[in-house]
């Protein structure tokens, strides 16, 4: 082959590779929304109730924490040439304690069983 002959070719090639590519993107979409399925198959169901409960307890245990308690943050601080003190940098300690209530609270919601082969299929 010549290099016209090798240009024409190259320019076909662009071109159906840029027919194609609107095909390609809605293979890569299904394939992504089949493997979102694939991964979802397994998984625990939850009614919308359900899902609206927790989402209410997660809510209500954040809202009622107390996140003015100074215990649950390390602070350093740090002073100025001039004397003034500033806050260098302030770490929230109290995610534990968040997270415990946070389960305690979701836990009310539901009764807890030992799950079986046959029950994972189950919703809670």
């Amino acid at each position: 082959m010549n290099k016209e002959e090798l240009n024409k070719e190259v320019a076909k090639l662009k071109q159906y590779i840029d027919s194609h590519a609107e095909q390609v993107k809605d293979l890569e979409h299904d394939l992504k929304v089949a493997t979102q399925r694939l991964e979802d198959a397994d998984k625990p169901k939850l009614t919308e109730k359900q899902f609206e409960a927790i989402q209410a307890a997660i809510e209500n245990s954040v809202e009622n924490f107390t996140f003015d308690d100074a215990d649950g943050y390390e602070t350093e601080f740090g002073i100025e040439y001039d004397g003034r003190v500033y806050l260098s940098s302030i770490i929230f300690d109290g995610h534990s304690t968040l997270c415990d209530q946070i389960y305690q609270d979701v836990e009310k919601l539901f009764g807890i069983t030992e799950e079986s082969d046959t029950d994972s299929n189950q919703t809670p």
